[in-house]
């Protein structure tokens, strides 16, 4: 859910990230770029950004425009789970 409970994103074997109006069940979205499955996705405490995970890259959205902002690199194996520092700066 976004911070302010009117959105929700969801993560899919697709490789996409979908994000939803959560009151009408309309889709707003669709956040591409992923090339496996997207296992895990979370809203940045401020409701601007979005990080999700798949099998070794965790990418950063901007949850308004649907841009891609940063994609990190690294991970040999699945990333399961990502979080954000309370204030959303990291």
């Amino acid at each position: 859910w976004s911070p302010d409970g009117t959105k929700l994103a969801s993560a899919s074997y697709d490789k996409t990230v979908k994000i939803w109006n959560a009151l009408s069940g309309e889709l707003i979205s669709t956040l591409e770029g992923h090339s496996r499955a997207v296992t895990c996705v979370v809203w940045s405490p401020d409701g601007t950004k979005l990080a999700s995970a798949s099998s070794d890259k965790v990418k950063i959205w901007n949850a308004v425009t649907g841009e891609l902002i940063l994609t990190l690199k690294g991970h040999s194996d699945y990333v399961r789970s990502v979080a954000w520092s309370p204030d959303g700066t990291k």
